[in-house]
C-alpha cells in the first residue's frame, strides 16, 4: 500500500487499538480479534518487550488488510527497525525531526504528536501524515473544530482519553480516527485470550464511530 491507501484504512472505521502491555501472549490473537471488529490498524508500542519482534510476527501473520504500526517511537533509527520488522506506519507522542524525516525517508505514513497551532504547523512543516492530538482531553473537542479552519483537510487523531461516552464529540468535531487501549478495552477478555468478548467490545466502537459520523 501507498501512504494515500494507509491513511485510508486506517480512518476508514476510525479506531485505532494501541497495544501497551506487558502480557503479550494473547497480542496476536486478540489483533486480529479487532480486525473481526472490521478495524484495520492496530499499533504496538514500543514500550512492550521484544516489540519489533512482535512487529514482525504479527506483519508475517496478519491478513493484507490489517494493518501494522509501531508507536511511541521517537527518532529515526527506531523507524528504520520498525520499518523493517514490517511496520506499515509510524506513531509518537509528540515531533522530533528524526522521526519524521526517516518515515518520509521509508515512505510510511507518520503519525505525529501536537497540542497546538504551532506544534501542528511545525509537523506539517517537517512532513507529517497525520496530526495526533495528544492528550485529547487536555483540551477538549471544541480544539479539533477550530484547527480545521486554518488547517482544512488535516488528518486529525484524537488519542488518550477516549470512551464510548465522548468519541462522539470528537469525531463530530472532526476527529477521523479515535484510539483505544487495545489490552485494556475488555481486560479480562485480553488476560484470558477471549477473542470473541475482545471482537464485540471492539465492534460497538466501530458502531459509535459510524454513527457519530452521520
Amino acid at each position: 500500500m501507498n501512504k494515500r491507501d494507509v491513511i485510508q484504512r486506517m480512518c476508514e472505521t476510525g479506531v485505532l487499538p494501541v497495544f501497551r502491555t506487558a502480557d503479550v501472549r494473547h497480542l496476536i490473537p486478540a489483533s486480529k480479534a479487532f480486525h473481526a471488529a472490521g478495524i484495520g490498524c492496530v499499533e504496538y508500542t514500543m514500550t512492550m518487550p521484544g516489540a519489533l519482534q512482535l512487529v514482525s510476527e504479527a506483519a508475517a501473520s496478519f491478513p493484507d488488510d490489517l494493518l501494522i504500526g509501531a508507536g511511541t517511537v521517537m527518532d529515526g533509527e527506531t523507524v528504520d527497525r520498525a520499518v523493517a520488522a514490517g511496520a506499515q506506519f509510524i506513531a509518537s507522542p509528540g515531533c522530533t525531526p528524526g522521526m519524521v524525516e526517516a518515515c518520509r525517508r521509508h515512505g510510511v505514513v507518520s503519525v505525529v504528536g501536537a497540542i497546538t497551532p504551532t506544534e501542528i504547523m511545525e509537523a506539517l512543516r517537517l512532513g507529517a501524515d497525520v496530526i495526533k492530538v495528544f492528550p485529547a482531553t487536555s483540551v477538549g473537542p471544541g480544539f479539533f473544530s477550530e484547527v480545521l479552519g486554518p488547517f482544512p483537510g488535516l488528518h486529525l487523531m484524537a488519542a488518550g482519553g477516549m470512551n464510548l461516552g465522548n468519541l462522539k464529540d470528537y469525531v463530530s468535531a472532526g476527529a477521523e480516527i479515535v484510539t483505544l487501549l487495545a489490552n485494556g478495552l475488555d481486560a479480562a477478555a485480553y488476560a484470558a485470550g477471549d477473542c470473541p468478548a475482545i471482537t464485540r467490545a471492539a465492534a460497538a466502537w466501530v458502531d459509535a464511530v459510524r454513527l457519530a459520523r452521520r
